[in-house]
């Protein structure tokens, strides 16, 4: 009768554990997008694609900003960097990154750690 109740305890730990870790992902993900809200000026700006990549202290946030400027509708990569750097949106929603240095970026920082979208 004695593995039962560790088996139990255990389960109840490992639940605990996988909670806390989704936790600072969905904190991250929601940060990410009110800096990119801030960035662009549009208070409702939607997202798609979200994902986060790496872990809680080098990660970063990417995903597509869905903005609407004057009648039109626009959308774009963007790269939120956990650690503080950024936010970056691709040029035509208010980036100081040129273009081949986003590209860069999102090849890197999203595609190549993990970014499904």
């Amino acid at each position: 009768m004695r593995p039962i109740p560790t088996l139990l305890l255990f389960c109840a730990l490992l639940s605990a554990c996988s909670g806390s870790s989704g936790d600072w992902r969905a904190d991250a993900i929601a940060s990410a997008e009110a800096k990119m809200r801030g960035l662009i000026n549009d208070p409702a700006a939607t997202f798609s694609h979200v994902d986060l990549t790496g872990d809680s202290a080098t990660g970063q946030t990417c995903g597509i900003v869905i903005s609407k400027v004057g009648i039109f509708t626009k959308q774009a990569r963007f790269i939120v960097y956990i650690d503080g750097a950024g936010p970056y949106v691709e040029p035509g929603l208010g980036s100081s990154m040129s273009q081949a240095d986003f590209d860069w970026a999102w090849k890197n920082d999203c595609v190549n750690e993990g970014y499904k979208g």
